[in-house]
């Protein structure tokens, strides 16, 4: 008998896009949760509430997107962007802060692939993710 649906780990199986929510405010957490999870695609959500756990989610799971704030404790959204930069340089990195004229400022739009000023509509925040997901699917396609 073959099985209707892919094993759970193959690559066969479609993956739901993956996406960290990183800030220290649990209710902006909420609210994004709020927003992804209205959309009509179902996106995997994590989140993180500090820049260590969300270096070490980071370290654990490959995600499709990052929406970081900047003013965190634990070195901030900077240190988050970098290491994406770095060590994953396939993830859509979003900053969402409201931190945007600080002195690092053209650093982070040099990380960035989008910066949103907080509190970003829902309309902001979904075209983010569309053209950072775009990228997604493109750098992949680039590679495959």
């Amino acid at each position: 008998m073959v099985p209707s649906e892919p094993p759970p780990y193959s690559r066969a199986a479609l993956r739901r896009p993956r996406i960290l929510l990183v800030d220290d405010d649990p209710a902006v957490i909420r609210a994004l949760w709020r927003t992804l999870r209205a959309l009509p695609i179902a996106y995997q959500v994590n989140a993180a509430s500090s820049t260590f756990q969300a270096l070490s989610a980071i370290a654990e799971l490959r995600y499709d997107v990052v929406i970081t704030d900047l003013q965190m404790p634990g070195g901030g959204g900077v240190a988050v962007l970098e290491e994406l930069a770095l060590h994953h340089p396939e993830t859509a990195r979003v900053v969402h802060s409201s931190q945007l004229e600080s002195g690092d400022a053209a650093r982070v739009r040099a990380l960035a692939h989008v910066v949103l000023a907080k509190p970003a509509s829902e309309t902001q925040l979904i075209e983010a993710l569309d053209s950072a997901l775009a990228r997604v699917a493109a750098r992949r396609q680039d590679q495959g």
